[in-house]
């Protein structure tokens, strides 16, 4: 019979069962023993099916004395149900009981008197449960044939876990201020003040790349202890950044620690770290690099560019005492100003005798620029480069080109550049006086990144020139600066 224990557990943290004096678990377990006079007697006898018993052997114990054996609750648990099989009898002024008690001290008797062996239950939140036998009458003697006792076995007890544990350690190799490399350790230690450490484990970038499961004090899908985990672990992982889980740039590692939980989700505490990791830059064979310097452009931090024109990295790599370091290898990693973009290596290059370098990054979106060092595992690494800023030049082609009379009819047609390049507004502006350009047409731009508008003359009375472009504003997650077309000019007559 499981009766309280077939109740849903709490949601409150995680669940599990503690198994005492029982088939599974034939030790006192958690189990302690106290009594208030030598009078009262224990013996432990779970191993033969007899349960863990108190019985009376000497006459004159006064009211209130007693004997029991007593399962705490440890520190951030409670008992959420019950369960015992137990043998109960009152003879000679004594009285065997089932007891559980709240954090308050109240009590709450359970199970009623029998010879045999029976199946009792409570559910509720209780600190304590006891098996007492102990003197209900103002003296109590000895009774013939020592009939009265509490025996009991079978013992179930229920335990909410509403402790989280604390992680003590968060540290190691891999967590390195500045790039790591490598295999790298992940230093992690946890205490829990419930039912102890279950797991220690990694993620990075959300996907699981180490987990320490330890030993606990379990038999099939119970608990053999009140505190079956360790309260305290530790455990260092070795991870190496070459592995799946990890991507050249930006990473997140989650290190976490979990109690035990045989039901439901367990208590956890976790700590997300942010690294940077290099896995692409090619090392260089020169070292003895000690200062890295980079500028973009002519500018120090940023600079802006034409979309369809390079940019430009330059700097000097030297040693401690300031002396150029000739024929090193430097590496320039982009990532593009858009959502999920890679870091990718966009030039890497050479320093001169001077120890001085010049990347050349290809056209492209606006990005940020990184600069790097690489000889082994170690990266001497320049990342407060702000960006390099691209502005969209898209193209526009007007036909016709030649003989356009009033009246006749205008393609516009052109692309914008790439990445996320499709559904972007194009306004096709004309020249007007000497300073303003006017929207006369709006266009959304579809597959290539291609985009099309047609536009009546109406109005040519006499022949006159006009100026088109193509303009893009900033839209959104579209990685470039607003920019424009070259100007487009056509020679329009009036009509014959």
């Amino acid at each position: 019979m499981l009766l309280a224990l077939l109740l849903p557990a709490s949601a409150a943290g995680g669940t599990y069962t503690v198994t005492q004096c029982s088939s599974r678990e034939t030790t006192p377990g958690g189990a302690s023993w106290e009594r208030s006079t030598d009078h009262y007697q224990q013996r432990s006898r779970c191993n033969s099916g007899e349960g863990l018993q108190v019985y009376h052997d000497a006459p004159g114990t006064g009211t209130g004395q007693y004997g029991a054996w007593v399962w705490r609750a440890a520190p951030g648990t409670v008992f959420t149900n019950v369960q015992a099989n137990a043998s109960l009898t009152r003879d000679a002024g004594h009285r065997g009981e089932l007891v559980a008690v709240r954090a308050d001290g109240s009590e709450s008797e359970f199970g009623g008197e029998h010879g045999d062996f029976r199946v009792h239950a409570i559910a509720g939140e209780f600190a304590q449960f006891q098996t007492w036998l102990r003197c209900a009458a103002a003296n109590c003697g000895v009774a013939a044939g020592d009939s009265a006792h509490a025996y009991v076995k079978g013992v179930l007890l229920r335990t909410e876990d509403r402790a989280a544990p604390e992680l003590a350690v968060v540290g190691g190799a891999l967590l390195f201020d500045g790039v790591v490399r490598g295999t790298c350790a992940l230093d992690l230690s946890a205490v829990d003040r419930g039912g102890g450490i279950r797991e220690l484990s990694a993620t990075v970038n959300r996907s699981e790349i180490a987990s320490d499961v330890l030993n606990c004090e379990l038999a099939d899908s119970f608990a053999t202890a009140l505190v079956p985990c360790p309260p305290a672990a530790g455990t260092s992982f070795a991870l190496d950044t070459v592995s799946a889980q990890f991507s050249t740039g930006p990473n997140t590692v989650r290190a976490c620690a979990e109690d035990l939980a045989l039901d439901g989700a367990p208590n956890r505490a976790c700590e997300s770290r942010r690294i940077w990791v290099d896995n692409v830059c090619p090392a260089s064979a020169v070292g003895g690099g000690a200062k890295l310097t980079a500028r973009i452009g002519r500018g120090h931090r940023a600079t802006t560019v034409r979309s369809d024109r390079p940019g430009q990295v330059t700097g000097r790599l030297v040693d401690v005492s300031g002396s150029p370091i000739a024929g090193a290898k430097v590496c320039a990693l982009t990532r593009a100003k858009v959502a999920g973009a890679r870091t990718v290596v966009a030039a890497t290059g050479q320093t001169g005798s001077d120890g001085y370098y010049a990347l050349e990054l290809p056209p492209g979106p606006s990005r940020r620029v990184y600069v790097h060092h690489v000889v082994g595992d170690v990266v001497l690494a320049r990342h407060d480069l702000d960006r390099l800023a691209s502005r969209a030049h898209p193209t526009l082609r007007v036909v016709p080109r030649r003989g356009i009379e009033n009246g006749d009819r205008l393609r516009f047609a052109g692309r914008i550049p790439g990445p996320e390049c499709r559904r972007r507004v194009v306004k096709v502006q004309v020249h007007i006086g000497l300073h303003r350009w006017q929207v006369f047409r709006t266009a959304r731009t579809g597959h290539g990144c291609r985009f099309a508008a047609h536009y009546k003359l109406r109005a040519t009375t006499q022949t006159a020139s006009y100026s088109f472009r193509a303009l893009v504003s900033e839209q959104g997650d579209y990685p470039y600066e607003a920019g424009h077309s070259a100007v487009v000019a056509r020679r329009v007559t009036a009509a014959r």
